[in-house]
């Protein structure tokens, strides 16, 4: 049984393939949120993962611990021996707000703004940089680049097939249009670049083309959520974000900056 924060983790991202999918959900749950672990109590932990409290019991005692209490007190210790940044503490009173009043539709609005503005402020300080970096050297030196996003990933993908097009880079958007995913995927050739974007529940169709590229000889860039996405592995460079979340409504704010930041990071590169 672990007796810290970092070594469940470690041992949550060794032994999450051998998790039901429900507890997989879980797991990712936890890695991407461990503020709201050593914050929130079971019900409200659970409803913000979308399981039952009892998917976190369960949890618990598959990594050797009695109840889900006995796990929240690593998250808990952590943080008792580092006092908690000022996002922390905003997140802790957050939770004892009750629902804003305000249902018209500026009231909304000002709520996803807040919660766009927290999330890519948080995305700029921990988004890892090098791999942005290699992102544009690898997107640079390809011939081609081909893109794959479906459901909400997908508007990104457009973009920045449109983005890529109109700065002059040659890029092939897999939209499997006509059911002609196939067909497209046939297009993609040894030395070229695949740029894939998923976000849990991690789309299937994603991950197949994914693993076609990496047969075929092809360099892979994914924009993911998670260290347990199962584009991960088959990348050569990951750049994990996430997004603003409202009421499981999630927005495409920090995908389309990253896409944006790798399109300047293009055009620099080709008048240095």
């Amino acid at each position: 049984m672990a007796v810290t924060q970092s070594e469940l983790e470690a041992k949550i991202q060794k032994q999450s393939t051998n998790l039901s999918k429900r507890l997989q959900q879980v797991a990712r749950y936890i890695l991407d949120n461990p503020s709201d672990i050593a914050f929130g109590t079971t019900s409200s932990i659970a409803a913000d993962a979308g399981v039952h409290a009892s998917a976190l019991i369960r949890f618990a005692q598959a990594f050797g611990f009695e109840g889900f209490s006995d796990m929240q007190k690593l998250f808990k210790d952590k943080l008792a021996i580092a006092a908690p940044d000022y996002q922390v503490r905003i997140e802790s009173v957050l939770k004892e707000q009750p629902t804003h009043d305000e249902q018209n539709g500026l009231g909304w609005l000002k709520q996803i703004s807040r919660a766009n503005t927290q999330a890519l402020e948080d995305m700029c300080n921990k988004v890892d940089d090098a791999a942005l970096d290699e992102a544009i050297t690898l997107l640079n030196k390809a011939p081609l680049i081909h893109i794959q996003g479906v459901r909400r990933s997908f508007p990104t993908a457009c973009y920045f097939s449109y983005l890529l097009n109109n700065i002059g880079r040659k890029s092939h958007l897999i939209d499997n249009v006509g059911q002609m995913s196939r067909s497209q995927s046939n297009l993609m050739s040894e030395g070229e670049t695949l740029f894939a974007i998923s976000f849990a529940p991690y789309a299937q169709e994603t991950q197949e083309i994914v693993e076609e590229a990496k047969s075929r000889g092809l360099s892979i860039i994914s924009l993911t959520d998670s260290q347990l996405s199962p584009l991960i592995p088959l990348s050569d460079v990951c750049i994990k974000i996430k997004e603003a979340e409202i009421h499981s409504f999630r927005s495409l704010n920090g995908s389309i900056s990253i896409i944006q930041a790798l399109m300047l990071g293009l055009i620099h590169h080709s008048t240095s």
